[in-house]
């Protein structure tokens, strides 16, 4: 990768259809936030803790409040898709472990993940990258998807971030698994089957209790070693790593967790923020009546004026409507002759509290040098990943890389590369903002972008499970080099606009300017033409957000002694 040097603005406009599917995809980068999941913590009074605690059991896979790695259906993946965690990483052991059910991926969280993972290997498919030889045929049915992409996977040290990427990987890998496919498989050889490894959840995914789901399990659809030889043609299988913290850029809560703590702290102390925050008490002590759970439970950073943590607050009602269940089971109100009129109420605070989440770290990422601390690692990486693609051969393999993490991560990746939503959107709330529920949040219709821009006005806005952030790189055939590529970013199946810390003019490089003196990627003209984001504007993005956030000193990879009582205390819990 070449070193960074400020040039002048060279617009390349291209047609509108380079914003969605047009051009040869050579490099694919995926940040993806995990599938469904329980809550993360028990909000209400301690009498309904078991019982609360029995229905989560039933939405998780069986087993894991026996083992505390995931049960059956973990170690059933890892037979194809090994995970390795780095002894620097809380001694090799998942943080999450232990608190089962509370925070674990469930069934429902799986079938989103491997359904996220088919209708990428489906886009890829068609638009992507092949391996270009002699003895080589076009045919959709002998495509293995291993041939053409050196996939990695990597994630942050969490059981449901690591099972959330092994099912994306078990749909992304495999037989060809599209319709046709599927109606094949019927009466095709064990061969052609689906790689489903696990397999066969929606099956059993019932209201009936752990030991039935059990029972119900569909042995016929577990994969087995002959599935994953034939799919991949012979090589190894994808690896999922936990790496060393020092090189680790996942997840900057966990890995600089005193640095971070000090920077979230620089920004809870700011005027504007403890007047506002202070605003939400009251919502916060009704929240309060109907969860008590929410009352003295540790918050990150200290605490601040609002008195809760929020991220648990939205956690009710995601999860419970995620799941069907009443924001009012497993508590004191339920039963009561005012459970309807209790319900309606609690529910009337669903958007309100996701608001005020939505604010609360728009607030953090208004930080440049918090912003930069979470966004700057991964981006630098898949930069110096991009070049190395460029230069690459028809005849090799192109780079495929997953990444799983958390909201918080998605949102502060969003911020650093100006989604224009986020940015320059108006604050509508309300009913603009995005709902959460049983839906695949990633599009991708059969593979494609329908629309050619993501349709989201409000900056109130909150990463739903399974949400994806894509970096395509596209070669733009008939230019060559560096130049002849460019950089589509695409949010759960829809392309972004983009309006990045970057003036309009020969500079470049700005850390405070007027939106409409911004370089902006995305923005169709009234002729049908568009400016795609190129390499080299990428990298100036990213040298811009580093300069703003206070230069290479934030980024190095030091890492830092945290007594192991506050390890799970300092970071963002939720995710």
């Amino acid at each position: 990768m070449p070193p960074f040097k400020p040039t002048a603005l060279v617009k390349r406009p291209l047609s509108s259809d380079h914003l969605t599917n047009r051009g040869r995809i050579v490099g694919v980068w995926i940040f993806h936030r995990h599938g469904d999941r329980a809550p993360n913590r028990y909000l209400g009074p301690p009498h309904h803790y078991e019982e609360e605690c029995n229905h989560w059991f039933s939405r998780i896979p069986p087993a894991s409040a026996h083992s505390g790695e995931g049960g059956a259906a973990f170690r059933e993946l890892s037979k194809f898709y090994e995970v390795r965690v780095s002894e620097t990483q809380n001694g090799g052991k998942f943080l999450d472990v232990g608190r089962a059910p509370f925070g674990f991926l469930s069934i429902l969280g799986m079938d989103q993940m491997r359904e996220v993972g088919r209708r990428f290997r489906n886009r890829y498919e068609k638009l992507g990258h092949r391996v270009s030889r002699p003895d080589s045929k076009d045919d959709p049915s002998s495509y293995a998807f291993l041939d053409h992409w050196e996939v990695q996977a990597y994630s942050t040290n969490y059981l449901r971030t690591v099972m959330s990427v092994q099912c994306f990987l078990d749909g992304l890998i495999g037989s060809r698994n599209d319709g046709q496919t599927q109606k094949r498989c019927k009466t095709a050889n064990k061969s052609s089957r689906i790689i489903y490894a696990g397999g066969g959840l929606p099956h059993y995914y019932k209201e009936a209790g752990f030991h039935e789901q059990l029972e119900l399990l569909n042995k016929s659809m577990l994969t087995t070693e002959e599935d994953i030889g034939h799919a991949i043609g012979g090589r190894s299988t994808v690896k999922v790593e936990v790496r060393d913290k020092q090189i680790d850029t996942l997840n900057a809560f966990d890995r600089r967790p005193k640095m971070m703590n000090d920077l979230v702290k620089d920004v809870i102390a700011t005027e504007q923020f403890q007047r506002i925050d202070s605003m939400a008490l009251p919502l916060a002590s009704k929240l309060c009546d109907f969860l008590p759970g929410l009352i003295g439970a540790p918050q990150a950073f200290g605490g601040t004026p609002s008195g809760i943590n929020w991220i648990h607050a939205n956690d009710h009602f995601v999860c419970r409507r995620a799941h069907s269940v009443p924001l009012l089971a497993f508590t004191d109100h339920e039963g009561k002759d005012y459970e309807v009129e209790a319900e309606a109420k609690l529910e009337s605070m669903a958007i309100p509290v996701m608001s005020h989440l939505a604010w609360r770290f728009r607030e953090w990422y208004s930080s440049p040098r918090l912003l930069a601390a979470v966004s700057s690692p991964p981006l630098r990486e898949i930069m110096g990943q991009m070049y190395d693609a460029v230069d690459r051969s028809l005849e090799e393999r192109r780079p495929f890389v997953l990444y799983s993490c958390h909201d918080v991560t998605l949102l502060g990746l969003l911020y650093a590369i100006g989604a224009d939503f986020l940015v320059s959107g108006e604050d509508c709330g309300g009913t603009k903002m995005q709902e959460e529920g049983k839906v695949i949040h990633c599009g991708l219709d059969d593979g494609l972008i329908a629309n050619h821009c993501l349709d989201q006005s409000s900056w109130r806005w909150w990463p739903a499970y399974s949400s994806t952030i894509a970096f395509e790189l596209v070669k733009d055939e008939g230019q060559p080099g560096v130049d002849g590529h460019f950089i589509r970013v695409v949010l759960n199946g829809k392309a972004l606009r983009l309006v990045p810390m970057l003036s309009a003019d020969d500079e470049r490089i700005l850390n405070h300017q007027p939106l409409h003196n911004r370089q902006r990627f995305g923005t169709m003209s009234g002729s049908g033409m568009c400016d795609m984001m190129g390499l080299e504007d990428f990298s100036q993005i990213i040298h811009a957000l580093e300069e703003a956030g206070g230069g290479g000193t934030l980024f190095s990879s030091v890492e830092e002694s945290v007594p192991e009582k506050q390890a799970g205390r300092l970071g963002v819990e939720g995710g």
